[in-house]
Parts: structure tokens; sequence; C-alpha cells
């Protein structure tokens, strides 16, 4: 700590050192005036750099899912395409008389004239 000068000690006051005073007053002005400035720009940055790392996180996350759902939907797409591959075969199949005969003995046991129809039970089948 600093000691207060003592009372015994007469102070100089010629201009020279009263300019000289000045001149530390005013630089710690400007020091101080900086200071606060620094302080203020350092504090805007850091609004200005959190803001904009919140807004790329969020964006990031809305990419994310927009992907996600992307891909989804391709998946469903592609699924629906063969869905519907699938479907066509069947009505090209289902104007083909052949198949008709064949899905009404599978399906009605229906049989031709003179035709005789075996039924086997359920588990041979699956083994064949």
């Amino acid at each position: 700590m600093k000691e207060k000068p003592s009372s015994q000690v007469r102070r100089l006051t010629t201009e020279y050192v009263e300019r000289k005073e000045e001149q530390e007053e005013h630089q710690r002005r400007r020091m101080r005036g900086l200071k606060r400035r620094l302080t203020a720009f350092a504090v805007v940055m850091a609004f200005v750099l959190i803001s904009t790392s919140v807004i790329l996180f969020q964006q990031h996350q809305t990419l994310n899912q927009s992907e996600q759902e992307q891909l989804q939907l391709e998946e469903q797409l592609a699924q629906l395409e063969a869905d519907e591959a699938d479907l066509k075969n069947e009505i090209e199949l289902l104007h083909d008389n052949e198949y008709i005969g064949e899905l009404a003995r599978r399906d009605y046991m229906l049989s031709r004239p003179g035709e005789t129809l075996f039924q086997l039970p359920r588990s041979q089948m699956v083994d064949e």
C-alpha cells in the first residue's frame, strides 16, 4: 500500500508539474475509456458469436431432420413403386385365363370336368 506523503514534505506546484499531472490524468481517462470500449466491444462480440452459434446449431438440427425425413420418404417411395409393379403384374396375370383357372382350383377347389383334386395336408406343402 502506498503511504500518504508526509505533511512535512512540500509539494512542487510548478507549471511543469501541473502539466505533467494533467497529462497523466488525461492518459488515465483515455485508458479507462479504452477499457470501457473494449469491454463493450467484447460483450457485443460475445453476444453476436453466441447468437450465431445458436442459429447455426438450430439450422443444423433442422437440416438433419429434413435429411432423415427425405430418406424415410425415399424408402417409402421405393416400397410403393415395388407394390405398384406387383399390382400391375397381378393385373396382367388376371387377364390370362390359365392363371384364373389355377386360382379357382387352388382357392375355391373348383375343377375341370373329369379332373380329380387331391388335397394335401398343409405341413407337407410347406416342406416342399
